[in-house]
């Protein structure tokens, strides 16, 4: 089997061991026999000897095989166990029986099952991909996303920044990523991925250097922590005592791409002219025979991405003709906003990866590895049917990465070993926008909105971070009992600019009020107020270091053969630099938040969140109901403390009040007239001018925690196939609570029909010296379940299979899906106001329905030809959505861009709609809308009432991937050479047929109806419902975007492999 599930081993894990009891025929325990376990490529050499129970451990030993086993004790027969394979964190069990007979026996050859879930360590949920999976596995992206959807209890989404992962319903940012066991997170937060480098797209790795994934869901050993989600580590390869490599090359252009996917006749046409490619090459071999090894993979990736967009789609009011005149316009100021044609997003990658490998002795054993990724990366971002995006409102990005990691493996006599993990990881990130510098602009056109002018969050984006991190394990062997002791300790250190809409945004109700040159509706900018520059030459950068710290203590106990108990604990604490302080706003300014009735708690610019220890206790089991190995229950409670994305924490050194300052409308006397020239922006520089937004932190304010629940029960049948049910709950212990304390309560509240949610003055600020004023605290509300069942089908005659389906919700008050503590509160959706309704709603990462299979068969012809197919299949619930009024911030006035959840009219009568050129009369639009209602089976049953947070989704989608492998092989030298063919093609459904295989993007806010203004009265809202809707029988859009769309994919490889 190529899917296993197995133990935790540690932070990161990157090893496997053998334990197990050695008994005469009799069954009494012979102590001091010897144990020597050889990894057979290698010669590398692990053993120890039992202990006065009979019973032994052979830790930290190489994932792969083959390993031979072999057991003595003086005056007895010699017991051996060949073709032994071992997967990442596995605990392979074998117990000896030796015998007084001078008899000489047969050596016993078994082949380990690598699917074998009826480990005894195994207690929580975890998901292991060796090397046979990950070669048949059909992959287009080559990226840790392709194989982590392997873990039932995850979700796969891909973004801009490639593959974000989701686990047991929790945040994408709240999972640990290990590269042979040293941290890897992008620990700022940025990348959606959480990788480093994960803005750009690229993988952190490449797939060609990685000999095992492990996803853990919930392990119950008190070493692997920094995760709320889950664990994903990878271990690299390595080299042997023989020299085998491979050089290979894939690709894929405009040819091997399928045609428009559409429900209706229109014209099915090819993406426009795009390629693809990646080449590369790997080797590994002994530098000294049976002692060192070195392994060295070297790979390129050259992509582009398209993006297909038709004008004809486009919804808002702008035309061919109004659009030609807005290029005019922008001509006179000396500015090409770019192209509107379907624009590719760009990326060339560099990946080294340099591993050694040194077995000082049996006992002593180190490995080292390099990496390093360079990524330079065009985001153009993609035009859609209500958004129209200019290629220079693009982002150019340009990161380098550099990680190092070392490890010593040390088994110190019969009874105790250690193992050494440090790391070092750089990461500098540079973003900026493309074309010539400009404002960015933004224009409402009806339903629709026109993006020109720089990528806000560009103008002013400079990120470099390091992470060093040591981690220690010592394991103490007594009896039936292991005891761990350990420590780990990450230290990070950030420098970030981030000046977001440092050029200036300008904002219009209409292009015409553009075109005439009238004052912009809305204007926003934040500058530098540490110096006189715009863009990235600013010194206004926030730099502070933080670090993790986590100790711990854990008792293993093999209470029987078939009974294993883990009780431990674990203390982390996160302490971070204090912020600059501000006296003004800690003396003047608080006063007036604690008049308005804000509990600041303890919050002050200047002193930052107490170091504070957090503890996670763990308990886990491990029960072999039969003694057979036919019947199995597992198991365990416990708390798991998560990183949190330091981009968050880290907003407080950046916006404290003198730092960056915010202009407006009014600020300096600006009138809101365009001002072309960046540098001719309101926001005079004044360092003792107090302005902008500012991020405080509750006192006490504590990281991530949760706490996991799990049990479950693995079966083997009769036939050999292994059935599993597996159970996972999850409570919140503390998660990320925002406020705005700078915004007064309602004075009043809208009239007119059935919704009489409060209206806000945002321009009456407690304190008008700032904008928004965030503080962090934390709440306890949340939680997650997820139930999953697994069907596995063992290696027979070449064909292995596996199927599981999934179930699970998850429950939040905020999703933390923004890098910016100010977006956090902005973006909560809300009826009752941000800092006043804040209920418990349904998570955008709640996983719903999700099944996922997968089979691969291969034929060996003869020894020379092979043929060998993969096929995976995942059927999943649509993403949640909610459905929010369009220019919902001038209906309540709480903040901009505001995600005001809508109010499901009961009647004609209950809903205020005005005659619309476009949308049609108001009885028109109501005919509409009432049948649009109707046909959503959720808002059909909210008449009357609001719409809530996520409970709508898109359609259930049906992915089939295809992998074909042809092997042609020669021995020649004693080696052997493999010429391989390779297809993989991404959705081979709609290969097949062009209505199968549809994905559906609905935007995670589905604007349903447009706030027009309120009638004389000012507090009874008009709305238009835009008529086009009325064409689709839901909010549904096909996604025709990226790679994994709706349009199938194919990519061709080859791949030249000798030695092995």
């Amino acid at each position: 089997m190529l899917v296993t599930v197995n133990a935790a081993f540690g932070q990161g894990t990157t090893t496997s061991s053998i334990n197990g009891r050695v008994t005469d025929a009799s069954g009494e325990t012979l102590p001091g026999a010897t144990i020597v376990a050889v990894h057979t490529p290698s010669g590398s050499r692990y053993g120890n000897i039992t202990n006065s129970d009979g019973y032994y451990r052979i830790p930290n030993m190489r994932v792969g095989g083959p390993y031979t086993v072999t057991v003595t004790f003086v005056g007895y027969q010699e017991f051996k166990k060949e073709n032994v394979y071992l997967t990442l964190g596995q605990a392979f069990r074998i117990n000896a029986q030796l015998s007084e007979t001078s008899v000489s026996l047969e050596a016993v050859e078994v082949v380990a099952d690598k699917s074998d879930v009826f480990d005894g360590n195994r207690t929580g949920a975890e998901t292991v991909v060796g090397l046979e999976q990950i070669n048949s596995t059909p992959t287009v992206a080559r990226a840790i996303g392709d194989f982590a959807r392997f873990t039932p209890q995850a979700t796969i989404d891909e973004g801009n920044d490639g593959f974000s992962i989701s686990i047991g319903g929790q945040n994408n940012r709240y999972n640990s990523i290990y590269i042979d066991g040293a941290v890897n997170n992008d620990v700022f937060g940025l990348a959606g991925s959480g990788t480093n480098g994960g803005q750009t797209g690229v993988s952190p790795i490449s797939i060609d250097a990685i000999e095992q994934f492990q996803i853990q869901v919930a392990p119950f050993d008190v070493r692997v922590s920094g995760f709320a989600g889950g664990a994903i580590n990878a271990v690299t390869r390595s080299g042997s005592n023989e020299i085998e490599g491979s050089v290979y090359r894939f690709w894929r252009n405009e040819n091997l791409a399928g045609k428009t996917p559409r429900d209706t006749d229109g014209a099915r046409e090819r993406l426009a002219n795009f390629s693809a490619e990646t080449i590369g090459f790997r080797v590994g071999g002994p530098i000294i025979k049976d002692k060192l090894f070195l392994f060295v993979n070297v790979e390129n990736q050259s992509d582009e991405t398209p993006q297909p967009f038709d004008f004809n789609d486009y919804e808002g009011d702008a035309t061919a003709a109004d659009i030609d005149a807005l290029r005019t316009k922008l001509s006179g100021f000396g500015y090409d906003p770019g192209t509107l044609t379907p624009n590719p997003v760009i990326l060339d990658s560099d990946k080294i990866t340099a591993k050694l490998d040194f077995n000082l002795n049996q006992n002593n054993k180190i490995s080292a590895r390099y990496s390093y990724v360079k990524a330079d990366n065009i985001e153009a971002v993609r035009s859609s049917n209500r958004t129209l995006n200019f290629y220079n409102r693009s982002e150019a990005f340009l990161s380098k990465t550099n990680s190092l990691s070392a490890e010593w493996s040390a088994t110190l006599g019969s009874n105790a070993s250690n193992k050494l993990t440090i790391g070092y990881v750089s990461v500098n990130d540079d973003r900026d926008p493309t074309g010539t510098d400009f404002p960015t602009v933004i224009i409402n056109d009806g339903v629709g909105r026109i993006n020109f002018g720089a990528e806000p969050f560009s103008t002013a984006n400079l990120l470099d971070q390091t992470v060093f991190t040591i981690n220690d394990n010592f394991e103490l062997y007594r009896g039936k009992h292991t005891f761990t002791f350990g420590l780990n300790a990450e230290f990070y250190s950030v420098e970030n600019l981030f000046i977001a809409f440092n050029y200036g945004e300008y904002e219009y109700d209409d292009l015409n009020q553009f075109l005439t040159d009238q004052p912009a509706s809305d204007y926003f900018r934040l500058y530098s107020n540490r110096d006189n520059l715009t863009g990235d030459g600013s010194i206004a950068a926030a730099i502070f270091n933080s670090s993790l710290f986590g100790l711990y203590a854990q008792d293993e106990i093999q209470i029987n053969n078939d009974l294993k108990m883990t009780f431990g604990l674990r203390v982390d604490m996160q302490a971070f630099d204090d912020t600059p302080e501000n006296a003004d706003f800690n003396n003047n300014s608080i006063p007036l938040y604690e008049a308005a009735g804000y509990d600041l708690k303890g919050a002050r610019i200047g002193q930052f969140i107490k170091t504070q220890p957090l503890l996670s206790p763990r308990f886990g089991f491990n029960w072999d109901v039969n003694g057979d190995r036919t019947l199995q229950v597992r198991g365990g409670a416990g708390v798991f403390t998560s990183r949190i994305p330091l981009v968050w924490p880290g907003g407080a050194y950046n916006n404290n009040g003198f730092n960056t300052g915010a202009a407006f409308i009014g600020t300096d006397g600006f009138d809101g007239v365009f001002r072309p020239d960046i540098n001719n922006q309101p926001g005079t520089f004044d360092p003792t001018r107090q302005s902008g937004n500012i991020d405080l932190f509750a006192e006490d304010f504590k990281i991530p925690q949760v706490a996991k629940f799990n049990v479950a029960v693995d079966k083997r049948l009769e036939n050999g196939w292994i059935w599993s049910v597996d159970a996972l709950y999850t409570k919140t212990i503390h998660a990320v609570r925002y406020e705005n304390i700078n915004i007064r309560p309602s004075t009043s509240n809208l009239t007119g029909t059935g919704d009489n949610r409060p209206i806000y003055n945002r321009r009456d600020e407690v304190d008008d010296t700032y904008s928004r004023v965030i503080l962090a605290s934390n709440t306890g509300r949340g939680y997650a379940y997820n139930l999953s069942t697994t069907l596995t089908m063992p290696l027979t005659n070449g064909l292995q299979s596996s199927i599981s389906y999934s179930y699970g919700e998850s429950f939040n008050v905020f999703d933390g899906t923004s890098s910016q503590n100010s977006s956090q509160w902005r973006g909560l959706h809300s009826v009752g106001g941000r800092n006043f309704d804040q209920p418990l709603v349904k998570s955008f990462f709640s996983p719903g329905h999700r099944i996922i299979a997968q089979a691969s068969y291969r034929k060996e012809w003869n020894a020379n030809l092979a043929t060998q197919i993969g096929l995976v299949y995942e059927g999943r619930s649509g993403r949640p959505f909610s459905y929010i009024y369009n220019d919902g911030d001038r209906l309540t006035n709480e903040a901009s861009r505001e995600r005001s959840l809508i109010y499901v009219p009961e009647n004609a009568s209950d809903i205020i709609l005005v005659d619309d050129a476009n949308a049609g009369t108001a009885a028109e639009q109501w005919t509409a809308l009432s049948t649009f209602i109707n046909s959503d089976e959720y808002l059909s049953s909210r008449r009357g009432q609001y719409a809530e947070v996520n409970k709508s989704r898109s359609p259930f989608t049906h992915i089939f991937d295809l992998r074909l492998i042809q092997d042609f092989s020669i021995n020649a030298g004693g080696k052997k050479h493999t010429l391989q063919f390779t297809a993989d093609i991404y959705n081979f459904g709609n290969l097949l047929n062009s209505d199968w295989g549809r994905r559906y993007f609905v935007p995670s806010d589905f604007e349903l109806l447009n706030f027009e203004g309120f009638l004389p009265d000012g507090t009874t809202p008009t709305y238009t419902f835009d008529g086009v809707l009325d064409n689709d029988p839901s909010a549904n859009r096909i996604d025709d975007s990226g790679l994994t769309s709706s349009r199938w994919q194919m990519q061709l490889g080859l791949r030249y492999t000798f030695g092995n």
